[in-house]
């Protein structure tokens, strides 16, 4: 799988699971070069995200505003595979209506995949929670159109 295509400016006050995604990069990189503290992925992005992504792109030679655009969140899903699987991860809190982003759309698009006719515009509606429901039916997983962990994994094996 290829990375989560970019969606939209993170930035500050930001929520949901593309924030999630860019902690678990964050996360992931962090080396000798990059020595902030771990971070928590909870999908919200706060000061200590920020001052990790404002680390991250000063050590990349990236305007270091503490915002994740296309240029950011693509140097560092690029660095974070270097040492890391390229499939793609869940992203560390579950998914659900009223969520929208990279990480929805890419499920949108592996739930078409699977035989839902969704359009993969990665908003998370009422569509999609149906689409979720079919497929968590059809696999023996709970039934609650949720994409969590468990949901994920099938979603992706």
């Amino acid at each position: 799988m290829a990375k989560p295509e970019y969606y939209a400016m993170l930035q500050n006050g930001s929520n949901g699971p593309d924030v999630a995604l860019v902690q678990i990069w964050l996360n992931g990189v962090r080396g000798n070069c990059l020595n902030y503290p771990v971070l928590t992925v909870d999908g919200g992005f706060g000061s200590k995200t920020n001052d990790a992504v404002r680390q991250f792109q000063t050590q990349n030679n990236l305007t270091a505003d503490g915002k994740v655009g296309q240029n950011t969140w693509n140097a560092l899903y690029n660095r974070y595979i270097q040492n890391h699987s390229s499939a793609e991860q869940y992203p560390g809190i579950a998914m659900r209506n009223g969520q929208a982003g990279a990480t929805v759309k890419s499920a949108q698009q592996r739930l078409n995949l699977k035989g839902a006719t969704l359009s993969a515009d990665g908003k998370f509606g009422s569509k999609t929670t149906t689409a979720v429901r079919n497929f968590q039916s059809i696999n023996g997983l709970s039934v609650d159109g949720v994409i969590g962990q468990n949901t994920w994994a099938k979603l992706y094996a």
